[in-house]
């Protein structure tokens, strides 16, 4: 139970007021540590404060530090509803003139027969789609309704990229296939059994990682040596569906051999009957046409006295074809109509290519021994005719063509003998269809049955001269930087896009970071500054790192900007795009300089902007290969190289203002600088990481002067990165230390705390106990008042 104190109210002595005043002047030191305390407080919101204001300026230097990300256009168009674009910095200042002959297409099926409610079932069985060329089974059960079926396609985990939907017209609810991309190589098939697919058995790879459509094949893991004398090449050999040979394709491999060259020579050489793609580092090979099929491809390499060495994936069939049947019943594709074809889109740019007549393409179909008897269909991207007789007429069969719901009535000319007769039989397409895909013959029950005994050849080549197509209405491969977006098809005249050099935004986003500059450089001088009027030092006066930090952002802004030269470059310093410092420190920016510069060197402009260690050399034999943008230190190397029996025997660097080489690493054809690092992690040589190619052709001793450039705004954001790195910035440090002062007064602050807690309870203690002996004595002599009396 506490003790209740009523100090004084027996002995008259206020004994509490006399504790109190004797703890005010223990509580001294006390105060003191809180006020020094306080003092470290506000240094530890004044570094915050700096840090926060050095990322906000770090920020507008990153937006400015990188020359190749400056280059910005704007863009704009004669009519936005045709056609629109957007400019990247690989563009360059133009108009061109755009005509839209065509949109891009996405296909689009319709179930015809239709169901009475969406509830209905639609049976038990398997139904069976393809999607550019990737082929989906859907498995329906006795009770599946016709919604459920949209349901299971739409959910389906290996959905190739088709949306199922109902339509309801006419008192009929229609299952309605939409494929989600536009463009020729979107088509939808609806098959009666499984499709033939040819798979790669092991992957592509580039570092261990799959290889992309981008991936160089020389810098494949399947590859070995150097390329040198010998052309190497990669022989593309198989069969069609029908088992017939193709024409074998040799692609030879240089230094810019893509594995997309791979995949469209593949292509070219199955001509539109089977469809090669890659998918997670693997050639995949589709058929074109669902069934058994005879299809089949080999990749062979042949060094051809080359010394480099390739070892292909081994193709191998990986799905059967018709080894499922769609047997959903009312599903099949005679039940189905396409209401809109997959189509290319089609440009002309800038009056190219120019209008001319095309080359009609013409496939031929001979055959061993003519036919005595039975039936055959034709198969034509992905559609397959009616049963035809044997000795069907060239009318009949262009008839039955015509009759598939991608080809028109006059789209196909078939000329020539009866299947029964001697000779062979001619399918001519328009002169604008282009490079057609192959039709395929289904012999399955003619007699003789064998598929070897016919065969369908491309004799002509189909060629649209007229156009640019593309497989989409966004187009960012045919003008270099520049994505068009087609809208609508323009007249013949087309419509114009015209690009100008987006100067403001450039200008914003340099007059932001002039901003943040001088919002940053102003609070450092308040906090490390003497105060006159007030007569008070600021918080962080005579703290040496935050006293510097203004002259190293300062630095760059003043001095020549580093790998830049006098009568090679035009422009050296910041200064000559009007930015200066005044007598203060205070950046200002002169737009009209500005505006100068741009207009008589605009590279030059954005180079002394933002060069993110882009080089050059004097040598045509060893030349600049690249940086690394965070360690590489920018300026001027002197380099020398020696040369010996087509090796490179000695490399060695140094800054042109040292006097020491160093000795580079060396790779085959490329040198290195030493890439090792400091306690703190950074560089332990400026030319870490910068990289030279050495030209091996000729022996002999050769020097360079290698020019590595940064621009002023990079050179700013490098000294910010030093200050702010973590654990070993030097503002980092600095606040550490400062976290770690705050924390010795307040253990100090604490034990004194504790002290005075323990003096005051001896204090209440021993006056206490005074009181008591006063009040004894009280009593003492009030009662020897009352005996005397």
């Amino acid at each position: 139970m506490a003790t209740m104190r009523l100090p004084g109210l027996l002995s008259g002595i206020d004994t509490a007021k006399i504790v109190e005043q004797l703890m005010m002047l223990q509580r001294r030191t006390l105060m003191t540590w809180e006020t020094r305390k306080s003092l470290w407080e506000e240094k530890q919101t004044a570094l915050s404060d700096i840090e926060g204001k050095l990322t906000s300026l770090r920020t507008t230097l990153r937006a400015l530090s990188d020359a190749s990300e400056l280059k910005a256009y704007s863009v704009s168009s004669s009519d936005k509803d045709f056609v629109t674009a957007e400019a990247t910095n690989d563009a360059f200042e133009s108009s061109h003139n755009i005509v839209v002959n065509r949109l891009a297409t996405a296909e689009r099926w319709v179930h015809t027969t239709g169901k009475e409610y969406a509830e209905d079932y639609v049976g038990e069985g398997t139904f069976i789609y393809s999607y550019n060329h990737l082929e989906t089974n859907i498995t329906t059960t006795a009770t599946t309704t016709l919604e459920e079926l949209v349901g299971l396609i739409n959910n389906d985990a290996d959905n190739p990229g088709v949306t199922a939907s109902l339509l309801n017209f006419n008192d009929a609810y229609h299952l309605v296939l939409s494929g989600k991309d536009a463009g020729g190589d979107y088509g939808i098939s609806v098959n009666t059994g499984s499709t033939e697919v040819w798979t790669a058995g092991t992957e592509l790879t580039k570092s261990s990682d799959n290889a992309t459509l981008r991936t160089l094949i020389t810098d494949l893991d399947q590859f070995g040596g150097t390329l040198g004398a010998g052309t190497p090449t990669i022989t593309i050999a198989g069969d069609d569906h029908d088992g017939n040979a193709i024409t074998p394709v040799d692609l030879v491999i240089t230094s810019n051999t893509k594995i997309s060259h791979i995949i469209g020579e593949i292509n070219d050489a199955f001509d539109g009957v089977a469809k090669a793609t890659l998918v997670n580092g693997k050639i995949v090979l589709t058929d074109d046409t669902d069934g058994a099929s005879g299809l089949s491809v080999t990749l062979t390499y042949n060094a051809n006295g080359s010394a480099a060495t390739f070892t292909p994936p081994v193709m191998a069939r990986s799905t059967t074809g018709d080894a499922v049947t769609a047997d959903l019943a009312g599903f099949a594709e005679a039940n189905f109509s396409k209401t809109q074809s997959a189509l290319d889109s089609e440009i002309r740019v800038d009056g190219y290519p120019f209008p001319q007549a095309g080359i009609a393409e013409v496939q031929t179909l001979s055959k061993v021994t003519s036919t005595s008897g039975g039936t055959f269909t034709l198969t034509y991207n992905g559609e397959t005719t009616t049963a035809l007789a044997h000795d069907a007429t060239t009318d009949t069969i262009e008839n039955a063509l015509e009759a598939l719901s991608n080809i028109d009535a006059g789209d196909i000319t078939v000329s020539g003998l009866r299947l029964n007769q001697a000779g062979d039989m001619t399918f001519t397409f328009l002169d604008n269809a282009g490079d057609v895909n192959m039709l395929t013959l289904d012999s399955s029950a003619l007699t003789p049955s064998e598929s070897s005994n016919y065969t369908m050849t491309e004799t002509t080549k189909g060629n649209n001269y007229g156009w640019i197509r593309r497989s989409s209405n966004t187009i960012d491969d045919v003008i270099s930087g520049i994505t068009l977006h087609l809208h609508d098809v323009t007249g013949s005249s087309g419509e114009d896009i015209t690009l100008t050099r987006d100067i403001d935004s450039l200008k914003d986003k340099i007059n932001l970071m002039v901003t943040k500059y001088n919002s940053t450089v102003e609070y450092v001088k308040e906090k490390t500054g003497y105060n006159e009027h007030l007569a008070t030092a600021g918080i962080l006066m005579g703290d040496y790192v935050v006293s510097t930090l203004q002259y190293k952002l300062r630095e760059p802004l003043i001095e020549r900007t580093k790998g830049f030269i006098e009568d090679i470059d035009e422009y050296l310093m910041p200064v000559q795009l009007g930015l200066e410092l005044d007598r203060d420190g205070v950046l200002s920016f002169n737009e009209n300089t500005f505006d100068e510069a741009v207009a008589n060197d605009y590279m030059g402009v954005l180079a002394i902007l933002g060069a993110d260690k882009s080089g050059s050399s004097t040598s045509n034999t060893v030349g600049f290969y690249g940086a690394s943008n965070s360690y590489t230190t920018a300026g001027e190397y002197d380099v020398q190289v020696t040369v010996s029996g087509g090796v490179v025997t000695s490399a060695q660097i140094r800054l042109s203002s040292e006097s020491t080489y160093r000795n580079m690493i060396i790779g085959g054809s490329i040198i290195t600088g030493i890439s090792s690092y400091d306690t703190n992690g950074d560089p332990d040589y400026a030319e870490h990481s910068l990289q030279l190619n050495v030209d091996l052709s000729v022996d002999g001793d050769y020097t360079a002067t290698v020019r590595v450039k940064q621009g002023f705004t990079g050179k700013i954001e490098d000294q910010i990165d030093k200050m702010l790195k973590a654990t070993v910035g030097t503002l980092i440090i600095n606040q550490d230390r400062v976290e770690d002062q705050i924390d010795i007064f307040e253990d100090k602050i604490e034990l004194e705390e504790y002290r005075l807690i323990k003096a005051e309870d001896r204090l209440v203690a021993r006056f206490a106990r005074l009181e008591k002996t006063l009040v004894l004595l009280q009593n003492q002599m009030a009662a020897a008042s009352i005996l005397g009396m």
